[in-house]
């Protein structure tokens, strides 16, 4: 199981953009995707990359969570 999500700035062009990063199912496996956020100068942006940033570290939480109290292993599902 992957958990994770971060903020990425990438520079297009000679100008920074924002980007958030997580993880989505994709079959069987996870795959990370990257969400356009917007020019990494504008402070609108920046507010709402740290909104999703926030959203999808509680959903990857929840996630942990939900497969702990189940009582599925983490670390032994990770070869899955």
């Amino acid at each position: 199981m992957e958990l994770g999500c971060g903020v990425r700035v990438k520079p297009v062009k000679g100008h920074d953009y924002l980007y958030v990063w997580h993880y989505e199912r994709d079959g069987a496996r996870r795959r990370q995707v990257y969400d356009y956020i917007g020019p990494a100068s504008d402070s609108e942006a920046r507010r709402r990359a740290i909104d999703s940033l926030e959203a999808h570290a509680r959903r990857a939480i929840e996630q942990a969570r939900h497969r702990i109290e189940a009582g599925r292993s983490i670390a032994g599902s990770a070869g899955r």
